[in-house]
C-alpha cells in the first residue's frame, strides 16, 4: 500500500531534522509549529524540556510517547568529540560528520582517544576539525531521507518515524473532527538511557491510571520481520508490559483487520533492546508498546554507516492502528471480551473434562 499523502508530508518534514541527545531543537521546532497551526492542539514543556501535545479538551487518559533524539557525537572544542548514544566506535573510524546546518567543517573520525576508558571519545581529523566549538552536535554525513513504495530510509528513522506518525495521527483526528482527547509525549535524550522519560515521570501530575503507548523502532527479529506489519511489543530486553493494555491493542488490531483487508499486524517480544515503556511500567502507568522492525539500527549497515530503514507498509499501518486505538479507547472492554471467550471454552469442555477424569482417563 502506498504511504498516504498526509503521512508522507509529515515524514519529509520530520526526517529532514538533524537531532542528537540533548540537542533536539530542530524536531521540537517542527512540533511547536504544528501546534500553532491547529486550534485543537495545545502544548506544554515540562521542567526537563519534554513536550506534551494534547488534542482536545481536558486531561488525556491516553498518551502515545516517542523520543525526539538519535545517536550522534558532540564536539569538545579541542579536536575530539564524544559519542552520545549507542554507536559502536569501531564502525565510526573514517566516517565523515557534519554539523546540523551542514555549512561548517566536515571532519572525519580518526579513531579513539587513547586513555578513554569508556571508549566513547574520538579524534576528529581534517580541515577545521579543531575550530568546531565545544558542545556542537555532529551527525553522520548521510544522504537525505528517501521514501519509496516499499521503504522509508533516513539518517534517523529511530525515532523520528514515530514522531511523524504521531503528527499524522493528530492530523487525521482533526480532519475527522474527532471529539475526544488524546495526548502525545515527545521525550528527549532517550538514547543515553531514557533521560527524558525518567524526567517526565518524576515531574508529571498525570495519574497512574493513565495509559501510555510507547512507539519505537526496534531491531528486526526473525520472528517479527519487516513487511509483516507493525508489532504489538509485549516487552523488551528488561521487562514485559501491562497485560490489559496489550489485550486492548490486540483487540483493536483484530477489529481493524476485519474492516481493512490491507491492515496487517504482529505480536512479539522485541528483546533487541530496551524502550521507554519500561520506564512507564516501573513508574506505575498502564503501559504498552507498538514498534516497527528496523534495519541498520543506529546506522550500522552491513559494511559501513548507512541509512536506517523500515517497511513503508508497516509504517502506514502503524498510523492506522494508532487512529483506530485512539477512537476505540474507553469504549470497549477488551479484557471482558477475552474473558467471555475463555468462559465459552470452559462451558464447552467442562463436563467432558470432569467425566473423563472420573473414569481415570485424565
Amino acid at each position: 500500500m502506498p504511504i498516504a499523502d498526509d503521512f508522507r508530508a509529515r515524514l519529509r518534514e520530520v526526517l529532514a531534522c538533524p537531532t542528537a541527545p540533548f540537542h533536539e531543537q530542530r524536531v521540537h521546532a517542527v512540533l511547536r509549529a504544528a501546534v500553532r497551526a491547529s486550534p485543537r492542539l495545545r502544548d506544554r514543556l515540562d521542567p526537563y524540556g519534554n513536550l506534551e501535545v494534547v488534542y482536545g479538551k481536558g486531561r488525556p487518559r491516553l498518551y502515545f510517547a516517542c523520543h525526539t533524539d538519535h545517536p550522534a557525537l558532540v564536539a569538545r572544542g579541542d579536536g575530539t568529540a564524544d559519542i552520545v548514544g549507542g554507536m559502536r566506535p569501531a564502525s565510526l573510524k573514517g566516517i565523515r560528520l557534519r554539523t546540523f546546518d551542514g555549512d561548517g567543517p566536515r571532519p572525519v573520525i580518526g579513531g579513539l582517544v587513547r586513555g578513554d576508558r569508556q571508549k566513547k571519545r574520538v579524534r576528529l581529523t581534517g580541515a577545521g576539525a579543531r575550530t568546531i566549538k565545544r558542545d556542537t552536535p555532529l551527525v553522520v554525513d548521510l544522504p537525505p531521507a528517501k521514501i519509496t513504495a516499499t521503504r522509508l530510509r533516513a539518517p534517523a528513522i529511530d525515532d523520528l518515524c514515530a514522531v511523524a506518525a504521531c503528527l499524522t495521527l493528530l492530523d487525521r483526528l482533526e480532519a475527522a473532527q474527532w471529539p475526544g482527547t488524546v495526548g502525545i509525549l515527545f521525550t528527549r535524550a532517550e538514547e543515553v538511557g531514557f533521560a527524558g522519560a525518567l524526567g517526565w515521570c518524576h515531574a508529571t501530575a498525570a495519574p497512574n491510571r493513565t495509559t501510555i503507548i510507547n512507539l519505537e523502532m526496534s531491531p528486526e527479529r526473525k520472528h517479527a520481520p519487516q513487511g509483516g506489519g507493525p508489532i504489538l511489543r509485549v516487552g523488551d530486553r528488561v521487562t514485559t508490559f501491562i497485560q490489559g493494555v496489550g489485550i486492548d491493542l490486540a483487540v483493536s488490531a483484530e477489529d481493524l483487520a476485519k474492516r481493512d483487508p490491507s491492515f496487517r499486524w504482529q505480536r512479539a517480544l522485541m528483546d533487541g533492546g530496551a524502550c521507554e515503556a519500561t520506564v512507564y511500567t516501573f513508574s506505575g502507568f498502564r503501559s504498552g508498546a507498538l514498534c516497527l522492525a528496523l534495519r541498520n539500527y543506529h546506522n550500522h549497515g552491513p559494511k559501513s554507516m548507512a541509512h536506517e530503514y523500515v517497511h513503508a507498509d508497516d509504517a502506514e499501518n502503524l498510523v492506522k492502528w494508532m487512529v483506530a486505538y485512539t477512537r476505540d479507547f474507553g469504549h470497549h472492554d477488551a479484557q471482558a471480551r477475552t474473558q467471555k471467550r475463555l468462559d465459552r471454552l470452559w462451558r464447552r469442555h467442562q463436563k467432558q473434562l470432569a467425566r473423563t477424569a472420573v473414569r481415570g482417563e485424565g
